[in-house]
């Protein structure tokens, strides 16, 4: 079965969810269209990571049916706020359990593949996860952080997007920040989604992601497209969000630089 077979399904099992009401729609076409260019993401940090074969294969698939679950998610309750409905990673293993699955992998492959999309969002991966799942969904959860980027600078570059959804129902403010948000990323850490209260905390959010990346071509593409800088542009101008911006950038650029074939 080829990858564009899966790619139609995953297409009709978003539109399925589709009312003709705008916001529910406008909403349900941001995930589908998430969804695929997760998957081109993905595609080239395998190609260029060397990631071949059947572990290739399945790690394009972890990346394509990663947020399959956000469709019944928003249907149900209205939102994508996993602490409000319900862990999104885990309602995509539900879901793939009830949908009529293409052929081409093995009842095995797919295990691995409902184990990926499960494991995707979770806080912290155990580091005792073995290949190929270990880099299923390491691929995705650098491919989803990548386009998650775009996403956000592009819903807070346009003051007229539909609602407040896409950042979580955060409040949009010029210039405030939460310290203990980042106090948290500027150690080089996560900070809890409870933490958030401005729409430049989650900006924070976002930064702090770059120290968990997998993989030297994940840094590349974020300077390449230019995600980080625009970030920063975004956030105050603040002494400590500008000693922050250089921990970022030295750390992305000693990332790309490690990455094979430089």
């Amino acid at each position: 079965m080829t990858l564009s077979a899966h790619k139609e399904l995953v297409r009709e099992f978003a539109e399925g969810h589709l009312t003709g009401e705008t916001k529910n729609d406008y909403h349900i076409r941001l995930k589908l269209d998430h969804s695929m260019r997760v998957l081109d993401n993905g595609l080239e940090i395998i190609g260029d990571e060397g990631i071949t074969g059947h572990d290739g294969e399945l790690a394009a698939m972890a990346c394509l049916y990663h947020d399959i679950g956000r469709f019944p998610q928003f249907a149900r309750w209205g939102t994508f706020k996993d602490v409000d409905s319900v862990n999104h990673g885990r309602m995509g293993v539900l879901t793939l359990r009830r949908l009529d699955l293409p052929g081409g992998f093995t009842d095995h492959e797919w295990r691995l593949i409902k184990a990926a999309v499960g494991l995707h969002n979770a806080k912290n991966v155990n580091p005792r996860i073995k290949d190929p799942v270990a880099a299923m969904v390491k691929v995705t959860r650098d491919a989803d952080k990548i386009d998650i980027f775009a996403v956000i600078l592009d819903h807070l570059s346009h003051p007229d997007s539909p609602d407040k959804e896409v950042i979580l129902q955060l409040e949009k403010h010029p210039t405030r920040y939460t310290p203990a948000v980042f106090d948290a990323i500027m150690s080089g850490g996560s900070c809890d989604y409870g933490l958030l209260r401005y729409d430049k905390d989650f900006l924070l959010l976002l930064t702090g992601w770059i120290f968990s990346l997998n993989y030297g071509t994940s840094a590349r593409l974020l300077l390449e497209r230019g995600l980080v800088a625009r970030t920063f542009e975004l956030l105050p101008g603040t002494d400590e969000i500008k000693r922050l911006e250089k921990k970022v950038f030295r750390h992305l650029e000693a990332k790309e630089t490690a990455r094979p074939g430089r």
